[in-house]
């Protein structure tokens, strides 16, 4: 188990192994350890000279003869700095190439009601209202033990939402509306669908009440936009 963790953090096989057992047997020569590791000779050479490297191996000369141990485990601790200084180092560039592609537009697919799910906690980041319409009166039903959930954490968060329902879940709808910060409504049935839209901030995804649920995510504020627009005139025609 420990040599797998040492694996994570950047070591190969070979060296996890010659390091613990370094730890456990002390100093030690390059036979002693080829025997213990059960290795090649030539392999336990290449990776004491690697460890020693990264400084978690120290030598000493003694008697014509080249003996090694394992240093302070402590030493590790550095090694994951390092990288993480390292992965600072170049956060700024990455960042900014996630921008450009956030810009560009995204588009995903998932699949499930937990999927569902994650893209409306998800949408809570941007601290904006919730907009959603053509939902059947199936969709509650599905989510049944993990909607309320949300529209707890969205009303803590102050964050407002208005729906457009089928026209035959008025049930739904006068429930919605005694909720706080949420609005529901319906349009006639000839705007039924068995395909709901969810807009917030630069997302919106779409999703296909079926089994699975099917929900396709974009990412792009023009999208938004747009959809936020044909929201608003929905709006003004829902009861």
């Amino acid at each position: 188990m420990n040599e797998d963790i040492l694996e994570e953090i950047g070591l190969s096989p070979n060296e996890a192994k010659i390091y613990t057992a370094l730890l456990g047997i002390g100093l030690n020569t390059v036979s002693f350890i080829s025997n213990k590791c059960k290795l090649h000779r030539a392999n336990v050479y290449d990776s004491l000279k690697k460890l020693t490297g990264k400084g978690l191996v120290a030598y000493v000369q003694r008697d014509n003869t080249t003996l090694y141990e394992a240093t302070n485990p402590q030493a590790l601790l550095r090694i994951i700095k390092e990288k993480e200084n390292k992965v600072k180092g170049i956060l700024p560039q990455l960042m900014m190439s996630k921008k450009l592609a956030q810009s560009r537009g995204e588009a995903h697919i998932f699949e499930g009601v937990q999927s569902f799910m994650n893209l409306l906690y998800g949408m809570l980041k941007y601290k904006e209202e919730f907009i959603a319409y053509g939902i059947p009166p199936i969709a509650p039903e599905v989510v049944k033990t993990q909607i309320p959930h949300f529209h707890k954490e969205r009303i803590a968060q102050k964050i407002a939402m208005r729906h457009i329902y089928n026209h035959d879940a008025k049930e739904r709808i006068t429930f919605l509306n005694k909720m706080a910060l949420t609005s529901a409504k319906y349009l006639p049935e000839r705007f039924d669908s068995q395909v709901s839209t969810v807009v917030c901030g630069e997302e919106v995804f779409l999703t296909l009440w079926t089994k699975p649920l099917l929900n396709i995510q974009i990412k792009n504020k023009n999208v938004a936009e747009s959809y936020k627009r044909y929201f608003s005139l929905l709006w003004e025609a829902a009861k």
